[in-house]
């Protein structure tokens, strides 16, 4: 193979370890280290961009691939049935040419397939990451709200002890004042019972006035 046949091979195989290793059951937390590195390191981003132009090439080559095949399709004549002998050297030459045509071609062809396999196949593992994060970060948020609702569940019975409290003490406080008031009473009326006496007293024994 010439030097960038070469190359589009050394890509290709660069491109299913990437696939491998991207579709390969790492843990999350190893996964989501791995494409934060690569999403945010400035070298991967550079690599993306020079990858990006040698696709284009290899997309020219695959074109080029194309043309060959099909000029090696139309250069190939039915046998002469007058002459004498087979040319099997051509036979040879054009077998050969025709093979490496549908090596290149099958070559750049599956390269630019796979590359955009890769290309969906890592934004869905992304999406997928982000919607993992979601996820987890909803779970400790409802952790987080379960753990507040029974805070606030305590609280509120707490409160209720203490108001069931503070209620009995207003009903002793109410008891103990109706207490009062009838004790209150019962001395008012005995004073008003004692002057009364003490006057009746007085109106039937002047001289103990004095």
């Amino acid at each position: 193979m010439t030097i960038y046949y070469t190359t589009v091979f050394f890509i290709l195989v660069l491109e299913m370890l990437s696939f491998g290793i991207l579709v390969f059951p790492f843990p999350s937390r190893w996964r989501r280290a791995m494409l934060k590195f690569v999403s945010g390191s400035p070298m991967v981003a550079k690599a993306v961009r020079i990858l990006k132009i040698v696709f284009g090439f290899i997309f020219v080559l695959f074109i080029d691939a194309v043309n060959r095949l099909q000029r090696i399709d139309q250069d190939e004549q039915p046998e002469d049935a007058s002459r004498p002998y087979h040319d099997y050297s051509y036979e040879a030459s054009q077998k050969a040419r025709k093979f490496y045509a549908q090596r290149n071609l099958y070559l750049t062809g599956f390269t630019l397939f796979l590359s955009l396999i890769l290309e969906r196949t890592s934004t869905l593992v992304i999406a997928m990451l982000k919607h993992e994060e979601e996820l987890e970060h909803a779970k400790s948020e409802h952790e987080s709200s379960k753990q507040d609702e029974k805070k606030l569940l305590e609280m509120e019975r707490s409160y209720e002890d203490k108001i069931k409290s503070l209620q009995s003490e207003v009903v002793a406080l109410q008891s103990k004042k109706d207490e009062y008031e009838d004790l209150k009473q019962k001395i008012s009326q005995e004073a008003a019972d004692y002057h009364k006496l003490a006057d009746e007293r007085t109106k039937l024994d002047p001289a103990s006035s004095i």
